[in-house]
């Protein structure tokens, strides 16, 4: 009779990521660690970590340790990246402030320095491969300096847009070249009206109103640029049923850019805190332009932007029935209401620093129950 081959046994600390056995590795309950010939991952042992096993068992020897690529958790790579693109950001808002601050002082524009900075978006966009890094960055961004953070946010928002709808590269540089340049009117606006605490008249709402003509004609009439891109400024506050400024244009009649511009201005423009109104929550945001959608906006524009953010945005709070609560790092555009979440807070209310990474989509027995909003964190 064959001899029995001996099990042993081998503790925690002596696993290494890359490890190949010739049989089976089982865990606690013979649960399989890993199969014949192939490489434990250090997930692997961090699962048997937080399991509290303090061994594993295997009749088989260890053939070698193998160089393994292991995928970077999501939550490490859209967080990490953020963080690294975080002086790219800063610096892209400088150089915005300038192109309005030299238009208002010299009536110049400097395309160049305009078409410089879409480029730079378009290609770390393309470079970083994740719009879920760029969805976080415009949620973690300093938000004093107003007017260039919310144009850069828009123009952001709509190149990730753009791309989504397959937009070659010269119509991403005349949609982001529009969009950046879209309030260049609003230079000329007192700024007793942009930051009145009380409600406008209608004398000082008309006065803003003219910022979408003043842009028009700053951009085409006297830095003779593309009529596309007077266009953006022009149009962006038409609405998809007529009921928008300066000249109650509807449906095709509004440009195709100003038509994606609208949405994402409207958007961004929501979830930024100005002197008369708090900002929305990004659900809040989301919610009201689903609402208005049909009517305001182009509606097939609509259905590829609530796939690219999800019913619950890149960056919003929101309470499982767990009881935890989780941030949103990753739309779902195949379920906007199941994204992927990391928890940092636990069921009673303490703070997690490396909470648990859910796709909600894979789990059936886990779901959203309501949006929290920031200061409930507090």
């Amino acid at each position: 009779m064959p001899e029995m081959p001996q099990m042993k046994k081998i503790p925690i600390e002596e696993l290494k990521p890359g490890m190949v056995f010739t049989r089976t590795v089982f865990g606690d309950n013979y649960e399989i660690v890993a199969e014949p010939n192939t490489p434990i991952t250090s997930k692997d042992i961090e699962n048997l970590k937080k399991k509290g096993v303090k061994f594993v068992e295997t009749t088989g020897e260890l053939k070698g340790i193998v160089k393994i690529q292991e995928e970077v958790p999501l939550v490490d790579k859209v967080e990490s990246s953020a963080r690294e693109l975080m002086t790219f950001y800063k610096s892209l808002v400088d150089s915005v402030e300038s192109v309005y601050t030299n238009y208002k002082v010299n009536k110049e524009i400097l395309p160049e320095k305009v078409v410089n900075i879409v480029e730079n978006v378009i290609d770390k966009i393309s470079e970083v491969g994740d719009k879920n890094v760029f969805l976080n960055l415009i949620n973690i961004v300093d938000k004093t300096k107003y007017l260039p953070t919310h144009v850069l946010n828009a123009t952001i928002l709509g190149l990730l847009l753009g791309k989504e709808m397959n937009y070659p590269e010269s119509k991403l540089k005349l949609l982001g070249t529009g969009i950046l340049l879209m309030d260049i009117g609003m230079v000329f606006i007192p700024m007793s009206i942009l930051e009145r605490e009380t409600k406008l008249t209608d004398e000082e709402y008309n006065k803003i109103k003219t910022h979408t003509v003043l842009g028009y004609k700053a951009v085409v009439q006297e830095n003779n640029m593309s009529p596309e891109v007077g266009r953006v400024c022009l149009e962006h506050h038409e609405r998809w049923d007529g009921t928008g400024y300066p000249r109650n244009l509807q449906k095709q009649q509004i440009s195709e850019y100003a038509r994606v511009a609208a949405i994402v201005d409207t958007y961004e423009a929501m979830t930024r805190k100005r002197v008369y109104r708090d900002r929305m929550m990004s659900f809040e945001a989301m919610r009201a332009i689903l609402t208005e959608g049909s009517t305001k906006f182009d509606p097939d524009i609509l259905k590829v932007f609530l796939r690219m953010m999800s019913v619950y945005p890149v960056g919003s709070y929101v309470m499982l029935n767990t009881r935890a609560i989780a941030k949103v790092i990753s739309s779902d555009p195949i379920s906007p209401f199941r994204p992927v979440v990391k928890v940092v807070y636990d069921e009673f209310g303490t703070k997690i620093d490396d909470g648990e990474t859910i796709k909600l989509s894979e789990e059936t027995k886990i779901f959203i129950v309501r949006p929290v909003k920031e200061e409930e964190l507090k």
